[in-house]
């Protein structure tokens, strides 16, 4: 399949607010997905293991992509790669083995155009996106990693445009196994001060008083705490969330 980005993400949807505001028409509803870096936390499902490695995984950013197909009657796509792929692939020491089928992204097609009722664009399926590296230049040791992601859901309203998602995910680490429930916010907001977690910087108001002039910049409605591992501000209610 041919794609091409959409490249306006969620300036789209306020750029046709505004001209409803000014009495212009308003663009019918489309699936938007907020373009960069989501703050992502993985929750094990019931039954799973959890002192096994691959059932640990700490909140991290997850890139997600929204494609127009080439082919004018086919759906659009969606794209995720997650902080911990990208940093292997691009890891200058990381060597991919050649005669495997190394995917850093898994990519799904889009149900619809538009949002569905309850506000929601699903991708139900999408690609596997694996890494089999003889060497991982991060780890320091062979490495093999698959990302199974589905059913794959982004949130869309006036207020939420493409800035919340929830999926789930089957994660595979070097043969060991674990399923997960994940949602995920944009954009991404550090929460460190000194390499400590600091909730003041997830604060989406200003406080002139304390010397913080300018808010996060996460949605106002977004409940959301400072993850004292990854240093980042994480959702924490369910998705969706627009009371804080």
């Amino acid at each position: 399949m041919n794609l091409r980005t959409i490249g306006k993400g969620v300036g789209t949807v306020l750029f046709a607010s505004a001209l409803g505001a000014c009495g212009a028409l308003q663009q019918d509803p489309q699936c938007v997905v907020a373009k960069g870096t989501f703050a992502t936390v993985f929750t094990p499902k019931p039954g799973q293991d959890t002192s096994l490695a691959c059932a640990k995984l700490t909140p991290q950013r997850v890139g997600l992509d929204k494609y127009f197909s080439s082919d004018p009657q086919a759906n659009d796509s969606v794209a995720i790669r997650t902080q911990r792929m990208g940093n292997e692939v691009a890891h200058k020491d990381t060597q991919l083995d050649p005669d495997a089928p190394n995917q850093p992204n898994s990519v799904g097609e889009l149900t619809t155009d538009a949002p569905d009722p309850d506000n929601f664009c699903e991708v139900p399926k999408l690609d596997t996106a694996r890494l089999e590296a003889r060497y991982s230049g991060v780890s320091k040791a062979p490495l093999s990693l698959a990302y199974e992601w589905s059913n794959l859901r982004i949130y869309n309203t006036p207020e939420i445009p493409g800035t919340q998602f929830t999926a789930n995910l089957r994660y595979t680490e070097n043969g060991c196994t674990a399923d997960y429930t994940v949602k995920g916010i944009w954009p991404v907001v550090g929460c460190a001060t000194g390499g400590k977690p600091d909730e003041t910087k997830c604060d989406p108001y200003p406080d002139p008083e304390a010397g913080r002039y300018r808010g996060s910049g996460i949605n106002p409605t977004f409940p959301v705490k400072c993850d004292p591992v990854a240093l980042i501000c994480v959702l924490t209610g369910e998705v969706p969330s627009d009371k804080p």
